[in-house]
């Protein structure tokens, strides 16, 4: 059955965070992971084998229709596994090892399909908080749980 936008879940609310946390705990599939080599799926599971942090995904800029003022999804990760997915508020944010920020605009990107590789690149998804080396030498693994995160069905208005 295909989810149409209006039978999807709002955006940056619990049944989203719920399926986001699915979607970048699932492994690729093979379509997915034929449209690039071998080696970097391997670098992936690499880094994903004993990565740990918490990410808090912020947007400053929800549209009323879907709670409106900032909202903040939190992804734990244990050992390369996405354990826990939720919205929380402002005092949550101070735990995360990571915040990426963005506007609302560049999330609704994000979900309409545009690639995060280029929306990290081109700092429209920017690191605000974390240790910026550690960050990015697991980059791929980011930008690949950040594309899976995209492929979410979500009301964005």
């Amino acid at each position: 059955m295909t989810t149409t936008v209006t039978q999807a879940p709002g955006m940056f609310g619990p049944q989203w965070a719920q399926a986001v946390r699915e979607a970048v705990d699932a492994d690729p599939d093979e379509e997915l992971r034929a449209s690039k080599l071998p080696t970097y799926w391997e670098w992936i599971e690499k880094v994903r084998a004993d990565y740990d942090a918490t990410w808090v995904l912020s947007d400053a800029e929800l549209p009323a229709a879907l709670g409106g003022g900032p909202a903040h999804l939190l992804l734990e990760w244990q050992k390369g596994r996405c354990v826990r997915a939720a919205v929380v508020d402002a005092a949550a944010v101070a735990g995360a090892d990571y915040v990426l920020a963005a506007p609302n605009e560049v999330w609704r990107e994000l979900v309409g399909g545009a690639n995060a590789g280029q929306l990290v690149m081109y700092r429209r998804i920017r690191l605000e908080r974390g240790n910026v080396l550690r960050f990015f030498r697991g980059i791929y693994f980011v930008v690949e749980a950040l594309d899976a995160l995209g492929r979410v069905p979500a009301r964005v208005d």
